[in-house]
Parts: structure tokens; sequence; C-alpha cells
């Protein structure tokens, strides 16, 4: 079968139109396709113009290379091979990365339809003019370094380089290799259109100048929906501060209000307490006034007995007083006849009448007889 291969490749008589002739060849070589990607790029290259241009960044030791090549045979199309086939083959020491490299493509008769450029892809990208004299592009395979800013890199300066209605694809679009996956999804596929997989080969066709000028004008009305969104947003964004320092205030107020209702709660809770206090002191004053009533009323009547005893007593006081001015008229006239009495005794004694009595007295007294006296 191998034979049979070369010897096609060898007399270049006739192109292999299906991948399945080549695919034992292919698989010869080491290499880290997935499966399924060499037969898409065998694929993509046939469908290329006869004459068509093919770019590959990153050749390794030539799997994809070979797989691309085995579409030239027959035709003009050519493969420009970038890599800088760095130091000794990690798994054969005793060869370089470049000497293996090259074997792969010789043992199948490919080096017509190879050139290759050894070096990194930045220097030998920005030598492009000088060393290819200004060819464009058909196809690009992007498979060099997965480093975010080096497969950005590539991109934009092999932009530039193709044709209107070329196709570019990346290797390795997965989020295990973040470069390769950020560049084509964040920036590759909205620069290229008609979007082809192959598991992780991602695949894109560079816009025409009438998809551009279409899409310029797309981006023209989205400048201008984008303005006017500015505007709104502006507008929004006025309208937002102005409704957030409304809301402020009102928090604000809220707060002041909670603040005051809270207060007025505990005034009221304190008036309540007072008044509860002032209801408990008005039932004791109540409660004492009954008391005072009652003592009042008891006074009262008591004054009443008082003012009508006392009423009594004046009446019999002045009873008494009249009973005292007659008795003391009375004690006067007693006096009097007294005084006249002893006035008159006074006489008496002293007259003859008197003395008789004196020695009469004496005499029944000597003989024993009872007295007035006695």
């Amino acid at each position: 079968m191998l034979d049979r291969v070369l010897d096609q490749v060898v007399t270049a008589k006739e192109p292999f139109n299906r991948y399945e002739t080549v695919k034992d060849a292919v698989e010869t070589i080491d290499g880290f396709l997935v499966p399924g990607q060499e037969e898409f790029l065998f694929n993509k290259v046939k469908s290329l113009p006869e004459d068509a241009l093919i770019v590959e960044v990153g050749s390794y030791k030539g799997r994809s290379t070979a797989a691309m090549a085995f579409a030239c045979v027959g035709t003009n199309r050519k493969i420009y091979c970038i890599d800088p086939w760095i130091g000794k083959c990690h798994d054969i020491p005793e060869k370089t990365a470049f000497q293996v490299w090259k074997e792969n493509i010789d043992k199948y008769q490919l080096t017509p339809h190879i050139k290759s450029f050894q070096g990194y892809s930045l220097e030998i990208l920005k030598r492009w003019g000088e060393l290819t004299g200004d060819k464009t592009i058909d196809f690009v395979f992007i498979d060099g370094s997965h480093e975010y800013v080096d497969v950005l890199t590539d991109f934009g300066l092999l932009l530039p380089l193709m044709k209107v209605g070329g196709w570019m694809a990346f290797h390795d679009v997965v989020e295990t290799w973040p470069g390769s996956d950020y560049v084509w999804h964040d920036i590759a596929k909205f620069r290229l259109t008609d979007h082809e997989y192959s598991t992780t080969l991602a695949c894109g066709r560079v816009k025409t100048a009438q998809e551009l000028c279409e899409e310029l004008q797309e981006l023209h009305e989205l400048r201008t929906v984008l303005v006017q969104s500015q505007q709104l947003q502006e507008s929004g964004s006025i309208e937002l501060e102005q409704s957030q320092t409304k809301l402020k205030q009102t928090q604000d107020q809220l707060q002041q209000n909670q603040e005051q209702l809270h207060e007025t709660k505990d005034q009221l809770q304190q008036t309540q307490d007072q008044l509860q206090q002032t209801q408990d002191q008005l039932q004791n004053a109540n409660a004492k006034i009954e008391v005072g009533q009652t003592k009042l009323q008891q006074t009262q009547d008591q004054l009443q007995q008082t003012q009508e005893q006392l009423q009594n007593t004046q009446v019999e006081l002045v009873q008494s007083q009249k009973l005292q001015e007659s008795k003391s008229t009375e004690l006067q006239q007693t006096q009097y006849e007294l005084h006249h009495t002893k006035l008159e005794v006074a006489a008496m004694k002293t007259s003859k009448f008197w003395k008789l009595r004196s020695h009469w007295f004496k005499f029944k007294g000597l003989v024993g007889l009872p007295t007035d006296n006695q």
C-alpha cells in the first residue's frame, strides 16, 4: 500500500482524490493531531485552487505537513512550513528535530510541494515580503506556540497576508490550551466567517470585500445604536443617579421617621406609663377623697352635734348666768340682810336687853338647863 502511494507521488500523474488512499502513510508519522483532523486538512487543501499557497506554522515531525502535501500532489499547490526545529528530537536524540521532519517528508517524495523556513514565526512573517515576494496565502494552519500572545501575534501577522476568501485554521482550540482557545473565541472567529470544526481544530474563511462592506455597514449601524445606547445610558445614569439620590433621601427620611417613630413610641410608652401612674394616683386620690368626704361628713355631723351642744350650752350658760345673777342678787340681798342683821346684833349687844339675855343664858347653864345656843 505504501509502495503504491510512493509510486503515485513519484509519477505525479494523478492526484490523490480521497484521504483513505494516503491515510496509512500519514499515520506512520508521529504527531499530536486528533483522529479525523488529518482528513480535514487534506480535504481543505484539496478544495483550494490548483496554484494555492498554504502556510503551516508549527510542523513538528511532519504529520500535518504530509496530510496537506498529499493533497498537493499532481497540482501546483505549495506549502510553506515555518518552525524553529530547535535542538535534538526528544525521542530520537541522535537526530535533530529538523532532520526527523525532513526525513518524513523525503520518505514520501513530498519535498517538491514543500518549502521550509526554519525560525520563529514572528521573525519569518515580519520578513514575509522579502522571503516570498509578497505572496498572498490561500490557507494557513496555525499550530505553533500555544501561548496567548504568540497565537494572537501569528493571527495578527498572517491575516493581512491572506487572500480574500482564504481560510485560516487553528489547532488545539480547547480549554486545556487557553491561548488558542481565547484567540479563536474572543477574536479570530469574529474576523472570519463560514466556521468549520473538527474536534479541537477550528477553521474560518476570510471575509470578502462585500462581506467586509456589509460588516462595516453593520458596524456603523451598531456604532449608531451604541452611541444612542450610550446616550440613553448616560440619560439613564443621570436618572438613575437622581433616583438613587432620591432613594437615599427617602431612605434617610425613612430612617429619621423610624427614629422619630421609635422616639414617639418611647414617649407614648412613657406617657402611657405616666397616665397609668396618674390614673393610679387619681384612683388613690378618689379613694382618699371618699375617705375625706366620709370624715368630713362625720366631722360635719360632729360639728352639728357640737353646735347643738354649744347652743344647748349657751342656753344653759344663759340660764346659769341668769341663775348666777339671781343668786348674786339673792347673795347681795342676803349679805345686805346679814350686814343689817349684824348691825342689829351689834346694836342689840350694846343694849340692856342683850346684856340681860347673856346673864340668863349663863344662869341656865349654871343650873343645868338647856340654852338656845345649844
